[in-house]
Parts: C-alpha cells; structure tokens; sequence
C-alpha cells in the first residue's frame, strides 16, 4: 500500500485525490456516541452505506439487511475506507480520497444520517458530536502502518500512533490480543476472519 509523498494539499479542496488521511471525532463534552450494540451496528452499516454515489434512504435499510440489501457488483464508491474503529465516545478512520470532494460527502453522509438516528432513538437534541470531524493527512507509508495499528489496537487504551515506534513488545502483545477481540473495529478483517463486514474496506 504505497502513498505518493511530497503532494501539497489542494487549495481549493480540504483532500487530494489518492492521497490517504485519518478522520476522527469525539461526542460532545466527551459524552457517549455508542450507548448500545445497535448504535455500533448502525454506524458499520453507515460506514458502507454513506460511502456510495448512489442515493440510498437510510432509514428504510436495517443494520442486519445492509449487506445483501445494498447491491455490491455495480456499486461506486466515494472512498477507500482502509481502517476503523468505533469506540463509546469516538471513532476513527483510515480513508483515500478516490474522487474530488469524496471525504467530505462521505462523512457528511455518515454523520447526519447517524445524528438523526441516535436524537430520535434515545431522545436526544442538538448535535451528538464535538464540533465538525477532525482529521490529519498521511504523508508517507511508515506513518500510515503505525496509523493502522494505533486504530485497531485503540481499545486496549493506546492513544498515540508514535506509541508503536518506542512500546515494549510484552504490552503490545497484550493491546494486540485484546484487541482481536474487539468487534467495532476492521482488525478481524485484517486477520483473516471472515465476516460481512469485510466489504466495508478497500484492502
């Protein structure tokens, strides 16, 4: 998985075409975006269905029907969604710019449709989240293999990328299976493990 190093970003638009960034957020105040299973399932399933250019009514497709409701052979994407992982009060992503203004379709998709869902099941108002997502640029291979470890070993509480360059090999053996047994995250899709969810990346 090669980056091309050395591309300014483009002035006129936030991301440049196959260039790859990760994008994160939090909930506001640091509350809980994910309060039960179906909230985690919901947002996979907006991870596949917000990354498409075809128009789909969000709110007529349940979780468990999304990936033989969806059809997959004739699908376009926005994105090349690399990585991810969900956590109570943030997620992260791993995403390539496949098409001009892509990402931002794409999480504005994803954020308002889960907004919608998450104020009307648990009656909530205003936003869910801690102002407009946050994300940084990836500039070169090493730092998007220490970007991919750091989100699939994330639930076992590390919260720096540059902990993979200088962590002991004994407390990443424990992050690692810990973390294989997380299940809101692309890492059992990275081990082999076959599950639905694997067409949600671009591996």
């Amino acid at each position: 998985m090669m980056l091309r190093q050395g591309l300014p970003l483009s002035i006129k638009h936030m991301f440049t075409i196959n260039e790859h960034y990760h994008i994160y957020n939090r909930g506001a105040h640091k509350e809980p975006i994910f309060r039960d299973a179906g909230d985690y399932e919901r947002f996979v399933a907006l991870l596949y269905l917000a990354n498409s250019e075809q128009r789909l009514d969000f709110k007529k497709i349940k979780p468990a029907e999304i990936f033989t409701v969806v059809p997959t052979t004739t699908r376009s994407t926005l994105v090349d969604i690399i990585a991810y992982c969900l956590m109570p009060n943030h997620f992260h992503i791993a995403i390539r710019e496949k098409m001009e203004g892509g990402i931002t379709k794409f999480i504005h998709r994803m954020i308002t449709a889960y907004s919608m869902y998450f104020n009307k099941k648990h009656d909530h108002s205003g936003t869910i989240f801690q102002g407009n997502y946050k994300w940084k640029h990836i500039g070169n291979d090493e730092y998007l293999r220490y970007l991919i470890q750091y989100i699939h070993l994330n639930p076992f509480g590390i919260d720096e990328p540059e902990l993979m360059k200088t962590a002991k090999q004994e407390y990443l053996d424990q992050a690692i299976e810990y973390s294989k047994r997380y299940e809101y995250s692309s890492y059992k899709d990275y081990l082999g493990i076959r599950r639905k969810e694997r067409i949600i990346l671009d591996l």
